[in-house]
């Protein structure tokens, strides 16, 4: 079962749209989506267009199969309702969101590179919380290097995409699931005419090669280590990170590597400064840390890898220090420079079309500005969620309209002073029908819920897309769609333009 700890997102109540807020900061964001009625991208689950006969096959053949997907192995409590039929987009849709996220991405690392130079000064600047293993704090920012891999999440709000977090990291769940059931449901019912988007952990191992070629000046061997290494998570216990999934060994085989697993402790050092393991030298290490860990029991190899990186002896993807950029933070830098006339007219568009208004509290700016921030706030706490700049798994995720007034303001700078904290203004979901299927009592239901998208990007371009979506137990009132709260993973298969 593919573990998704980074999956936090935020959906508004079920009782419709939120009216507009009043205060002058939002009114920038209503006059600017104004100005924005040009951007004709719309998303939409186009499963209602395909044939009546089609559709009705493949959820008879989807209904009557077993041992589908994650669903089968999940140890939750409760009901464990199954979606019965993937979600469907557009082509032109999906290649519309992979713009927009590429453009995105880019403007997020500027955003970066207009506030800091090297890589310490960033995570001072972002008072990351946690220390990134392997990071060189005098490297200078290298544009290229900081979202090679993202996972962006994504709302859609009456058709259109609005970017709620970027997920840059070495480690991001879901890509695995996601290809699985989009190929699954092709194989199912293949006359229906879909197709899958592209497979995650293949770009990612043609992403590996590219690394070889452009970092690697010590021959073509195309030797890849996959670490193994013991942690202590965010929890405090201790975990065992030495899982590594067939088809990642498959696709870096496919592409020309030889694969090696190996913990950190039996990495060591030649006398030329390359990275062995069991004496072996090897060209490429693909990073899988998850972001808070603290590794312990390395005997000296976390160093030897990091001599490695720093000599330039051994590449590595993605570059450890990229989770920088995932701070919730960059995008209230985002929106700032647009304010502040920074990005040009094509840019400040795109940006308050498809990013919700954000503003940080803790980064150690004018104690002013964040005092008016906190009394706005107040002002407005129906529509913002409150979340940390960095984190996972809707911890510490607060509600405006769940807190009361007299408790809101006082948790919001109580929570900014412990770690920066950003302000979003919450987005109305769009929903789908969906079929379920309790998997133990063999109950069918079928009803509206809201769905996130995260697309999958690798070197800036589109590989792959998870839906994640509620139950039908879902609760009335304000959600987090994520895999801790009930949510479904589920496919997203392609159809052909109209």
């Amino acid at each position: 079962m593919v573990r998704h700890d980074h999956e936090v997102t935020t959906v508004p109540r079920n009782s419709g749209t939120s009216s507009e807020p009043t205060s002058s900061t939002f009114v920038v964001e209503n006059r600017g989506m104004a100005d924005n009625e040009g951007f004709d991208l719309v998303v939409e689950d186009v499963w209602d267009a395909l044939p009546d006969e089609l559709c009705r096959e493949l959820i008879e053949r989807r209904t009557t199969s077993s041992e589908w997907g994650p669903y089968a192995r999940e140890g939750r409590p409760g009901r464990r309702w199954e979606p019965l039929r993937p979600m469907v987009i557009r082509e032109r849709a999906y290649r519309g969101l992979e713009a927009l996220a590429s453009r995105l991405l880019c403007l997020a690392v500027d955003a970066c590179c207009r506030r800091a130079s090297t890589l310490g000064e960033l995570h001072r600047v972002l008072r990351f919380p946690h220390h990134i293993p392997l990071m060189d704090p005098d490297r200078p920012l290298m544009p290229a290097e900081l979202n090679r891999y993202a996972r962006p999440d994504i709302l859609i709000d009456k058709g259109r995409p609005r970017f709620l977090e970027l997920n840059i990291s070495t480690r991001l769940g879901g890509d695995a699931v996601a290809y699985w059931l989009a190929e699954s449901y092709v194989g199912l019912c293949p006359e229906i005419g879909l197709r899958t988007p592209p497979s995650t952990v293949v770009a990612r191992c043609e992403a590996l090669n590219r690394t070889l070629q452009s970092e690697n000046g010590h021959g073509r061997s195309g030797r890849l280590l996959v670490p193994i290494h013991s942690a202590i998570d965010i929890t405090g216990a201790r975990q065992r990170r030495d899982r590594i999934r067939p088809p990642i060994v498959a696709g870096a085989q496919q592409v020309g590597f030889e694969v090696f697993q190996a913990d950190l402790a039996d990495l060591s050092l030649d006398a030329a400064g390359r990275l062995l393991a069991s004496d072996v030298p090897l060209d490429v290490v693909l990073l899988r840390w998850y972001g808070s860990d603290r590794i312990i029991e390395d005997d000296g190899g976390l160093a030897a890898l990091c001599t490695a990186d720093r000599a330039g002896t051994v590449g590595l993807f993605p570059r450890p220090e990229s989770a920088l950029v995932s701070s919730k933070a960059v995008l209230s830098w985002l929106r700032e420079d647009c304010d502040a006339g920074v990005l040009g007219p094509a840019d400040r568009a795109l940006v308050r079309a498809h990013v919700p208004w954000t503003v940080c509290l803790g980064l150690d700016g004018d104690p002013e500005v964040e005092r008016s921030l906190l009394r706005m706030a107040a002002g407005e706490r129906d529509q913002l969620v409150a979340k940390p700049a960095v984190g996972q798994s809707s911890n510490d995720v607060v509600f405006g309209n769940q807190t009361s007034a007299r408790n809101w303001q006082s948790a919001v700078a109580d929570a900014a002073r412990e770690s920066p904290l950003v302000l979003q203004r919450r987005v109305e979901p769009g929903r789908i029908t969906m079929p379920f299927r309790d998997r133990e009592s063999g109950q069918q239901v079928t009803t509206r819920v809201p769905f996130v998208l995260s697309l999958f990007m690798v070197d800036r371009a589109a590989a792959g897309v998870l839906a994640r979506h509620m139950n039908p137990d879902l609760p009335d009132g304000d959600v987090v769609i994520g895999m801790r709260h009930g949510a479904r993973p589920n496919a997203v298969l392609l159809a052909p333009a109209s």
